[in-house]
């Protein structure tokens, strides 16, 4: 068990925790989908859902999505949609791990966004939607608050480079502001250094 357990795979190890168990519950494809197609589909499932430990697959994921399935006999498995939307909900995918939202941050929107002050606005925006700004709209309210951060950064820092008194609350909102603002640099370099 322990040497099957080191050769298997991340797509494995999906299986086994959460697909093989829905299929044993009776979980199935409509008879036009051929068993390649599904198995495409069920491959890119495990594929999307791998960064999930173990627990969230097992206790999380499971119990929520043998209650939805499709069909009037609710026997067919759940849309693709379906495992990404609760997977989210158990355990967000790191940033780090969404091909889309890197290479956004390594692009020249990432650099105007820095270049405005409102990288952290717009990556807080990433992390609550999963999706850059969209619409005049979304962009003003992520610009407006990216320039309320950066004077609110800018008064906090000016303080404390004063040796002035800087309440504990203001002290908490900047390191939080800078955690984000450095996971979000670290994915603007690491775009800058594949070009370099």
């Amino acid at each position: 068990m322990t040497e099957d357990l080191k050769t298997e795979t991340k797509r494995d190890r999906v299986r086994r925790l959460l697909l093989t168990p829905m299929a044993e519950l009776g979980f199935r494809f409509p008879k036009a989908v051929s068993a390649e197609d599904g198995q495409r589909k069920l491959d890119r499932i495990a594929d999307d859902l791998a960064y999930m430990c173990d627990d969230h697959l097992r206790f999380r994921m499971l119990p929520v999505l043998r209650t939805k399935g499709q069909g009037s006999a609710r026997c067919f498995w759940p849309d693709h949609a379906t495992f990404i939307a609760y997977a989210q909900i158990a355990q967000p995918r790191p940033l780090s791990e969404m091909p889309g939202i890197a290479s956004w941050f390594g692009s020249v929107a990432g650099q105007q966004a820095l270049d405005g002050g409102r990288l952290v606005a717009e990556f807080r925006f990433w992390l609550e939607k999963n999706r850059p700004p969209q619409g005049e709209a979304e962009k003003r309210r992520v610009g407006s608050k990216g320039a309320e951060d950066q004077s609110r950064v800018t008064r906090i820092r000016e303080r404390l480079s004063h040796n002035l008194a800087v309440d504990i609350i203001d002290r908490g909102w900047l390191a939080e502001f800078e955690q984000s603002e450095a996971r979000a640099m670290a994915l603007v370099d690491a775009k800058r250094g594949e070009v370099a």
